[in-house]
This record gives structure tokens, sequence and C-alpha cells, in this order.
């Protein structure tokens, strides 16, 4: 029994393994080609959108690598002890996702009183609650996934995308595992207000350390243009924001608000779809404890067994 398991273990990991570099490997290649063809694009003078194939490789590498946590989980719950993973799991946690991606390009908007690069959206909002059904670790499957999706139509070679999956998992990590361990409404809402400030507070290091660098070396978006759309929101366009003063305004009187502003919304969303999805998230959750306590149990029989 034990041989048999250990087979079935090894080959997990061996398929896993492969779909997992196989995904890697489409998505690295679509940034590639998006970075190429775009260059191209911009040396012509002509306005460049991605191609579709490039959307196909991403989203391809983006299911790929939802496969393989699948398989890499069976063998690491085998290897480490850790809580099995069921289809009907998986295929919620796919199911989110995918509304993830969705929300974030037909779920956004801009607000005027604001840098018109800091959009708005509600993409975060079924990370969240896919990480109350099963814990942090399915939001950040769906913050991955989502990070892979819009690679495709990147401006900043995957640089403002990587900032926007640490923003996203400092967001959702935080909010799943104090959640996972106060499952009431009140234990959301304090979560809720955890997963707001780190979030708010990975942001601003984000835009800080990451996002505006990119802007303006990579994407070669200059900084005169930062500067003064800034000052336009400041002033009104009175030389009170420079560029020596720059990061700061931006930072808090721009980002900081936002953040806040937008979290503020999106876990509002979140609360109340909570309270009319609680049913159903305790519903998935207690089966998937259930089911895990079944196993767990006959697994502890089979050792029994075999010893």
């Amino acid at each position: 029994m034990n041989m048999e398991k250990s087979r079935k273990t090894l080959k997990a990991l061996i398929v896993g393994l492969v779909l997992l570099l196989l995904g890697i490997s489409m998505i690295v290649i679509g940034v590639v080609l998006n970075n190429h063809l775009k260059t191209i694009a911009t040396d012509a003078g002509e306005k460049y959108s991605p191609a579709w194939f490039i959307y196909l490789l991403e989203i391809g590498g983006a299911l790929f690598f939802l496969a393989s946590f699948g398989n890499l989980h069976y063998y690491m719950s085998y290897r480490f002890h850790f809580k099995k993973m069921n289809v009907k799991q998986m295929g919620v946690i796919a199911v989110f996702a995918a509304l993830s991606v969705i929300l974030y390009y037909f779920g956004k908007f801009n607000l005027p009183f604001f840098p018109s690069w800091l959009d708005v959206q509600f993409s975060d909002v079924p990370a969240i609650l896919v990480s109350f059904m099963y814990g942090p670790l399915s939001g950040v499957i769906t913050i991955f996934v989502r990070f892979f999706c819009k690679l495709p139509g990147t401006v900043t070679v995957g640089v403002g995308e990587l900032a926007d999956l640490l923003i996203g998992l400092a967001m959702v990590i935080p909010t799943g595992l104090f959640y996972k361990k106060h499952r009431t409404l009140k234990g959301a809402f304090i979560s809720i207000g955890i997963g707001m400030t780190s979030g708010t507070f990975a942001s601003v290091v984000a835009n800080w350390l990451i996002l505006i660098p990119a802007y303006i070396n990579l994407a070669h978006f200059p900084m005169v243009a930062l500067v003064k759309t800034m000052d336009g929101i400041i002033s009104g366009g009175n030389g009170v924001v420079v560029e020596s003063n720059f990061m700061a305004y931006y930072l808090f009187a721009g980002v900081l608000p936002f953040n806040l502003f937008r979290y503020v919304l999106v876990f509002a969303i979140t609360i109340l779809l909570y309270k009319r999805l609680s049913m159903l998230i305790e519903h998935f959750t207690g089966d998937f404890i259930k089911e895990n306590k079944e196993t767990n149990s006959i697994e502890n029989e089979e050792e029994v067994l075999n010893n």
C-alpha cells in the first residue's frame, strides 16, 4: 500500500514540475515576445496592442501553473502532511481566479482627483473571498493567476505587474491568515482591517521603489510629465510640486489616500458579499475540513495496519 502511494506521489511530483516548467516557459516567452513586438511597433511609429497568441501563451501558462499546483500540493501533502486539496476546491479557486481576471479588465475606473495611472479596480474581491473559504494559500493562487494573465498588456516589462503581485500578496495573506483562526463576522472585519493596512503600506513601498522607477527607466515615461500631472492635482499647475518633492507628494497625497479609498470600496463589497455568501462559504469550508478529517482518519488506520 505504502509502495503504491509512494509511486503515485512521485508521479504527481514529476507531472507537477513538468507543468510548472511548461507554464513558466510559456509566460516568459509571452513577455519576451510582447516586449519585442512592442519595440518594433514603437520604432515604426505604430500603436501597439498585444497579439492574440501572446494572450494565449500567458493564459495557457497560468492554467498550467494552476494545474501544476494541484499535483505539487498532492506530493507536499503526503511528504510534509499538509491538508489535501480536493477537486472541488481546485474548481472553486479556478472560478474565482477567472473572476479576478475579468474584474481587472472590465471592472476598473479612474478618479479625477488622483493620477490617471492609478485605477480603482475590484479584482481583489474574489481573492479575498476564496481565501475566506479555503485559507490564504487559495487567495495567493488567485493573485498569481491574475498576475500571469495581466502580463501580455505590460508596459513596464512586467515590473508593474510584479509590484501589483506583491501588493496583492501583502493584502490577501494577512487577511486569510487571521480569518482562518477567527471564522466569524467580527473576525472578517478585523482581518479586512489588517489586510487594508498591509496592502496600503505595500502599495506605498511598491510605488516608491518599483513602479515609479520602472515607469521612468523601463517605460521611458518622462519625469516632467509625472511632475506636471501631480502638480495639476495638488495646486492646479502653480508649480508647488517639483522634481525634488514629487515623490513625497505622490506617495502621501496620491498613493496613500487613493489606496485607502480603494481598499475601503473593495472590503465594503467583500463584507456585503460575505454576509450573503456566508452560508455558501461555510458549506465549502465545512466540507473541506470534513473531507480532510476523514482522509487523515483513513491514513492513520492504514498506518496502524501496516505497522
